[in-house]
């Protein structure tokens, strides 16, 4: 038969059970004894600066990574620099890099390339292709410069001149982050004087023509430029007294773009050294050619001229028989 137990026995026990409870719940005193302490190895962090190196000799350089990661590289823009001032590339300036250990080979295809629009200083290189660089694995980029398809006249204006090809090259990570490095290579690099056809001397066209009652003379002659020759960018005449074999007095200058036809009246020719009233002159035409080179063609002493009398009027004996 069973103890009978008071309801107050059955409080009190319940009491007891929620003290125990609340003792043993952990709190701000009682929470470090339901901790536990413990360390893990993190893998070195390296920080977004990319080690990247360019050596350039002669017409080749040598990359390398230095990096403590793998990289990408292009080349992205160009420059063309005379004496360390800003040249604008000539329009049709061909630049091609190839890679690779025999990345001088020309017949190797070009990796990237580029080509001069004309009237800037600087060329971007078209595309968006990286070529991978690995660490402590040097890569070679080679440059080619191909004048092939600029305008003649251009490339006398930069023939002989040593100029320098500067060429910027960007390194960026792997995967595409916000890393990068930009380094320059300096090629030098100095255009060839294009060969040249020697053009046709001016050849007058008819004897020369005068008109007294404007104390005129009119020469006209023909010309035919080779094929390769720059152009024209003055006619000069050229005056000496008939059958002298000194330097001819310049006594008119014309544009080369004009009309092959220049008036020449007795004040022209009061300019020689040494002019005498009635005494016969030679006159020859000159075709100067450029812009810059310094060259020039001459017709033969086509024409017979003089100031007859005490008048400014120009007999004109024209062509020689």
């Amino acid at each position: 038969m069973s103890k009978y137990r008071p309801p107050a026995a059955y409080a009190l026990a319940v009491l007891l059970l929620l003290v125990v409870v609340v003792l043993t719940t952990p709190n701000g005193a009682t929470r470090a004894r339901w901790s536990a302490t413990g360390q893990a190895e993190v893998p070195a962090l390296t920080m977004g600066v990319v080690g990247f190196d360019v050596a350039g000799t002669g017409s080749s350089a040598t990359l390398t990574n230095a990096s403590g990661f793998g990289v990408r590289y292009r080349p992205v823009q160009i420059s063309v620099l005379d004496g360390g001032a800003p040249v604008a590339p000539p329009a049709g300036l061909r630049l091609a890099y190839r890679t690779g250990t025999d990345c001088g080979a020309p017949e190797s295809p070009a990796t990237w390339a580029a080509v001069a629009p004309g009237g800037s200083a600087a060329v971007a290189v078209p595309g968006s292709t990286r070529a991978p660089l690995e660490r402590d694995r040097p890569a070679e980029l080679c440059l080619t410069v191909s004048t092939d398809d600029v305008a003649e006249d251009a490339l006398r204006l930069l023939a002989g001149r040593p100029l320098q090809v500067v060429t910027q090259v960007e390194a960026t990570t792997l995967d595409g982050g916000s890393w990068s490095a930009t380094r320059s290579w300096t090629m030098p690099f100095t255009v060839d004087l294009p060969p040249v056809t020697a053009p046709m001397p001016p050849v007058p066209a008819d004897a020369a023509q005068c008109r007294a009652a404007d104390n005129t003379a009119s020469l006209r002659w023909t010309w035919s430029g080779a094929s390769g020759a720059p152009a024209v960018t003055e006619w000069q005449v050229l005056v000496r007294p008939r059958g002298s074999t000194g330097a001819p007095t310049l006594v008119k200058r014309v544009p080369g773009a004009a009309t092959r036809d220049i008036p020449l009246t007795a004040t022209d020719l009061r300019r020689i050294a040494g002019y005498e009233k009635n005494q016969e002159y030679e006159a020859l035409v000159r075709a100067v050619l450029g812009p810059g080179t310094g060259h020039h063609v001459d017709s033969a002493y086509a024409w017979t001229i003089k100031i007859a009398g005490a008048s400014d009027n120009i007999n004109c004996e024209g062509l020689p028989s």
